[in-house]
């Protein structure tokens, strides 16, 4: 080959791989985008997922069931051993076993890790995208596209990856992939929107759990 085809053919392959990185960085875009005005008409939100955890550095292992209520910035966790309450101002996380409730401020925590009031819009955060391509999970297709958090404030994870049902604008799966080799996978196993949730979800109420240890951490 003479040096000026080879040197006209390598223009043309970085333009083409140029022209496609181009293409699947404006397809993540477009995608998202399109996720974040479905997620503006979901109004209060209810859920089930199945998360696991895994800790390669001690080779240990969890799986565990939760549900999520979501209302705005207010959201109610249960985990089964802990239920979490916030109103978008306070984070209250009960441990059912010892019968202690840790009081949290909202904001502070959510610079911590990842704000679960914002499980299906988190994109919508300092976030850079990068659109992964496609698969199948459970027979089903979705669209892979990772998250890297671009704040200024180091968070302890470096990437999240969302696999979507682009089809019918829903988040099936999220893996946050933590600095320390702890990941941990959330499936999605039910979604409504627009659910009717009850009175009070959202704070925690001393009254009804006699004997509790308040534990504030706030400053």
């Amino acid at each position: 080959m003479k040096l000026t085809s080879f040197f006209q053919t390598s223009m043309v392959a970085t333009f083409i791989w140029a022209f496609t990185c181009l293409s699947y960085a404006q397809n993540a875009d477009d995608l998202l985008s399109r996720l974040s005005a479905e997620a503006k008409g979901y109004g209060s939100i209810q859920a089930t997922y199945t998360s696991k955890l895994i800790d390669r550095s001690s080779d240990f292992e969890s799986v565990q069931k939760g549900s999520i209520q979501i209302d705005g910035e207010q959201f109610h966790l249960d985990l089964g051993d802990y239920r979490i309450y916030s109103d978008g101002v306070t984070i209250w996380t009960y441990e059912v076993a010892v019968n202690d409730c840790y009081v949290e401020d909202a904001e502070m925590m959510a610079e911590e890790g990842m704000d679960p009031s914002k499980l299906f819009t988190i994109w919508e955060d300092d976030f850079k995208n990068e659109w992964k391509g496609n698969l199948k999970i459970n027979g089903k297709p979705v669209t892979h596209i990772n998250l890297y958090p671009s704040g200024e404030k180091e968070k302890p994870f470096h990437t999240i990856q969302l696999y979507i049902d682009e089809a019918n604008l829903r988040l099936v799966r999220a893996v946050v992939k933590g600095r320390e080799g702890t990941d941990v996978t959330y499936d999605v196993d039910t979604f409504q929107p627009n659910a009717a949730l009850e009175t009070g979800l959202f704070k925690f109420d001393a009254s009804q759990f006699p004997g509790v240890n308040v534990i504030d951490n706030r400053i």
